[in-house]
């Protein structure tokens, strides 16, 4: 009966008075390790700025939220603490012998991440990744036409006449040029090349808030509170996931709306550079390719690749590649928000103005539910994965 009971009980759900799974308190020390290296680098770099001043990215290409208010050394020194502070929590964590002290490990890691955020996140963060994504959704846009119209001609020919119909009113009517595009992208290369610096300190601070959150998630799971909350997650992820994929299309609307006479958010019809409305096109595309990826956390395709893809079609999405794009999407729009919302009440513009712009792009909304939605569907995964395995588990065990 042994035998029969622990497999039982080894796929039982999840529960507040449950022992952590092995696997979790494995990904909590790894966490916790990729968190001490993110934390050395970040005090490393905080070091670097109080030493020589002039190297911090703070005031031109990297203008934080610390920066504005509490000026750049002291934005030094708190970086320089919150690095230190990362090292000593993680020295912490991976020298206990089992998860103890779980929820006060949760709520320190969410606090070092907040912090890192607040002190150092900076709209040039979610500027630098929503151009990035924007050019790569272009380009995996037209190579999934181009294998459409091989592997599923029906709908690859539709969206064929779909992009025609927008290329078409790009160049005929809004005044989109080649020369255009050529500008765009020789511009964008050459702020790539400058903005070297921006890019690690952009990157360290993301992975500091990243690796945090997830060791506070991970040490949630860890003391048994995670699963009360997955369960809710589990019980509402469609409304959840619906609600983030509403985020991104307010800005994919007005972008959109570039290629009628009545553009919103930019300059007049008659103003509008070909330069400045390929980049328009170029970030409306990312945000609508935003929506359709974010969907697919509850659609069929999330969790199996679709037949018309070469290779991968029909097999199980694995569950990483989801989670890691996902959670740093998210990572980025809720480090970007609060400089946002504070760069918009500091503008000279006019209280509505600044209103619409946390609408149109409401990053305070967006990567909250973002995350919600992601962790959801890590949670019905691990659940529906656990549930049929159970059954042969058990069967292995009876035949045993």
């Amino acid at each position: 009966m042994t035998s029969i009971d622990r497999p039982a009980a080894s796929s039982a759900p999840d529960g507040p008075g449950a022992p952590p799974p092995r696997g979790d308190v494995r990904r909590l020390r790894i966490a916790a390790l990729g968190a001490a290296v993110a934390s050395a680098t970040l005090a490393g770099l905080g070091l670097l700025w109080t030493v020589a001043p002039g190297s911090a990215p703070l005031d031109d290409g990297m203008p934080t939220l610390g920066a504005a208010v509490l000026g750049p050394t002291a934005v030094a020194a708190v970086t320089v603490a919150v690095g230190i502070a990362g090292l000593v929590l993680a020295a912490f964590v991976a020298t206990r012998d089992r998860p103890a002290h779980g929820r006060p490990i949760a709520l320190a890691a969410a606090a070092v991440a907040v912090v890192t955020a607040l002190t150092l996140g900076s709209v040039s963060t979610v500027a630098l990744a929503g151009y990035l994504f924007g050019l790569a959704a272009v380009v995996a846009g037209l190579a999934t036409i181009a294998v459409m119209l091989v592997r599923s001609p029906r709908l690859g020919w539709a969206l064929l006449a779909g992009l025609a119909a927008v290329v078409v009113s790009a160049f005929w009517w809004a005044g989109l040029t080649l020369d255009g595009i050529a500008q765009f992208g020789a511009a964008f290369a050459g702020a790539l090349v400058e903005s070297s610096g921006v890019l690690l300190a952009t990157a360290a601070v993301l992975a500091m808030t990243l690796l945090w959150a997830t060791v506070s998630v991970l040490a949630l799971r860890s003391d048994g509170g995670a699963p009360v909350v997955e369960t809710w997650l589990v019980r509402h992820r469609r409304l959840i996931t619906i609600l983030a994929a509403l985020g991104p299309l307010p800005y994919a609307l007005a972008r959109a709306s570039w290629l009628t006479p009545w553009p919103l958010f930019g300059p007049g019809a008659d103003e509008l550079e070909p330069a400045m409305l390929a980049t328009g096109l170029m970030l409306g595309s990312g945000a609508v390719a935003a929506s359709i990826l974010t969907l697919g956390l509850i659609l069929p395709w999330g969790r199996t690749f679709p037949r018309w893809l070469p290779r991968v079609g029909g097999r199980p999405v694995p569950v990483a590649a989801v989670a890691v794009p996902g959670f740093v999407a998210a990572g980025i729009l809720c480090v970007s928000a609060a400089p946002m919302f504070a760069m918009s009440l500091a503008s000279p513009a006019s209280p509505i103005d600044a209103v619409l712009l946390n609408l149109v792009l409401p990053l305070w909304f967006w990567g909250p539910t973002l995350a919600l939605a992601v962790w959801a569907y890590l949670a019905w995964r691990r659940r529906d994965e656990a549930s049929a395995a159970g059954p042969s588990r058990g069967g292995r065990a009876m035949r045993g």
